[in-house]
């Protein structure tokens, strides 16, 4: 995927061609791109001496569609040096367009850049271990509980017995009676929860193969694991509301690791699916009345 100009660079390469009124508006967002990002129309043309006319002209002159696209791209480049402490995910009376707008850039941008940094080599070791295991333990608490879920969800689907609990305790039990062919697969976005960390190290005590699911490449779980699934972290706000970009983030390098895996077993996998299905609508379908 191509990435799109930053849009400061964008407005500085435009400055020379566009007319008096759109130069003055662009060389005050040039100054004042932070600000912009909370602004209006009516308020930007105010702060910048222009009509609001002005500001819808200036957008289509660098090659955006409206003043809600200029917005979102100011805001996607708050990490490329604007000061990012002023960003959080919600803001006052926020437009549900914009909203909807910038979230969508902000998952697009988090799945790409994990896309970019899962290591073919490193899926490939995970899913012949997959293939390995009788049983496969995973953990994740918070925001990763729900990517332990949806891990255990679709491995258990196609035949996979997979352990998954948020007590770590019965989990911690478990893993020191498993079988040293088992598989141990810790999720946090961090990579410094305390349980995971600790659950990792009772399975490789035990000498069970362990996979870690984080952002952090330098954190404490991606450093005592045996496999490492590194993906965009995503969150690059001060205030976050919840959990968005990162779990999207987690649910995509699961979705990897189990389509690797099933392109591997396509015919037999295939089969198992439309079995269950068949099965399922035949014992749950409602009665006739």
């Amino acid at each position: 995927m191509e990435l799109e100009e930053n849009i400061i660079l964008q407005i500085k390469s435009k400055l020379s061609s566009l007319s008096k009124s759109e130069k003055k508006l662009g060389e005050y967002i040039l100054s004042h791109a932070v600000e912009t990002v909370n602004d209006n129309t009516s308020e930007l043309a105010e702060k910048a001496g222009v009509s609001p006319a002005t500001v819808v002209r200036f957008c289509r002159s660098i090659g955006l569609s409206g003043f809600s696209q200029l917005k979102i791209r100011l805001y996607a480049d708050a990490s490329g040096g604007l000061d990012r402490e002023i960003y959080t995910d919600i803001t006052p009376n926020e437009d549900i367009a914009m909203i909807a707008d910038k979230l969508a850039l902000r998952f697009n941008q988090s799945i790409t850049q994990t896309a970019n940094l899962l290591e073919t080599s490193c899926i490939e070791k995970i899913t012949a271990m997959v293939d390995k295991s009788p049983a496969i333990y995973v953990y994740g608490i918070g925001a990763s509980h729900v990517a332990a879920e949806d891990f255990t969800h679709k491995f258990s689907r196609i035949g996979k017995p997979v352990v998954h609990t948020l007590d770590h305790h019965l989990l911690g039990s478990s893993l020191i009676n498993a079988s040293k062919d088992c598989m141990f697969v810790a999720i946090s976005n961090s990579g410094e929860t305390n349980e995971a960390i600790k659950l990792t190290q009772i399975a490789k005590q035990n000498g069970l193969f362990t996979v870690g699911i984080t952002q952090k490449r330098d954190s404490t779980l991606a450093s005592i694991v045996d496999a490492p699934l590194i993906h965009h972290g995503g969150e690059a706000v001060l205030l976050r509301s919840a959990a968005t970009t990162s779990l999207a983030a987690q649910l995509f390098t699961i979705d990897v690791l189990y389509f690797a895996y099933v392109a591997q077993h396509y015919h037999e996998i295939m089969g198992r699916l439309k079995n269950s299905k068949i099965n399922i609508q035949t014992f749950f379908r409602k009665e006739n009345n």
